[in-house]
């Protein structure tokens, strides 16, 4: 069994109201889900998609309100990468930046595809890239103010900046993906993960403006549990499979200390909610549903734009 694809990238912030603006009000994702950090109920964790909240669609927040701003350096997931539709698109987004004011390069070419790299207000890593495949999802564009042949269609990839490139492929293809050695490239069919050999010793130290992990896809748990005992054999340090409520996961330490999820494409963010009201709540899975008072005491609650 391998993985499909890129299922999502989790990343850190600060002030998730900040966030949460540029994230649908600029990039024009829609807020699908409104829940807390499983682990630490104290802070948010926020999931921004497509209209449908389609697996891989979705770059996720994690609020650390103490957190210092992010040190670059190597083994990272250095950049999150979107897919436009076509080299119109990014000069639509170029002036869309300039107009909110948003940190932005140059429309490059990385690796053979034009591109465009920017940055929230707390120097998170992103970038889009023109790569018109045929998907099954269903573009937000917030909430159409944005015209559909611009908007941002699904995540394309990440790109991963690591001491030793070689152990972090093999763990890749372990997973399925297919590397292409000219381009340092893995592939799991239309989606990338691009590798970056930096052999320095100052690695990069999270905080916000990171990535904290990103997640590849599998279609059920089945499939997940076959990774699961291929890394177990190949003596991988994980988690073991892990009940998020909206999917199933798994969290791999991957060579120069990456943190590799995998995820399962369901039950989907429509267990606890109506399609057309998603993210309007705050959403608890039901194993933390009877400690909803005392959670929601320690969370500064969204303001939410129409």
């Amino acid at each position: 069994m391998v993985a499909k694809g890129i299922h999502h990238v989790s990343a850190i912030t600060r002030n998730i109201q900040h966030n949460y603006y540029f994230m649908t009000q600029i990039l024009g994702l829609r807020l699908v889900k409104k829940t807390v950090n499983q682990d630490d109920t104290s802070m948010y964790h926020l999931f921004y998609a497509d209209y449908k909240g389609s697996p891989g669609t979705d770059m996720t927040f994690f609020e650390i309100k103490g957190t210092d701003k992010h040190t670059p350096g190597t083994n990272a997931i250095s950049k999150t990468i979107f897919r436009v539709k076509s080299n119109e698109a990014l000069n639509y987004w170029l002036d869309r930046f300039d107009e909110f004011k948003v940190e932005h390069g140059e429309i490059i070419e990385y690796y053979r595809k034009p591109a465009l790299e920017f940055y929230d207000d707390e120097a998170q890593r992103m970038m889009l890239i023109v790569d018109p495949i045929e998907e099954d999802v269903a573009p937000f564009g917030n909430n159409g103010e944005i015209a559909d042949e611009y908007r941002i269609t699904s995540l394309h990839g990440v790109e991963v900046t690591v001491q030793y490139a070689q152990p972090f492929v093999d763990f890749m293809q372990l997973l399925g993906g297919k590397h292409n050695s000219k381009l340092d490239v893995v592939q799991f069919g239309n989606d990338c993960v691009y590798v970056n050999e930096i052999r320095q010793n100052f690695v990069e130290k999270q905080g916000y403006g990171s990535v904290h992990h990103f997640a590849m896809q599998v279609e059920d748990e089945a499939a997940l549990q076959q990774i699961l005992e291929l890394v177990k054999e190949e003596r991988y340090p994980n988690s073991g499979i892990v009940d998020r409520y909206y999917f199933k996961a798994l969290y791999v330490a991957a060579p120069n200390h990456i943190t590799v999820e995998i995820a399962t494409n369901g039950p989907g963010f429509t267990s606890d909610e109506d399609l057309e009201s998603l993210g309007e709540k705050l959403a608890l899975p039901p194993f933390l549903e009877e400690d909803r008072v005392f959670i929601e005491l320690y969370l500064k609650p969204v303001k939410q734009f129409q």
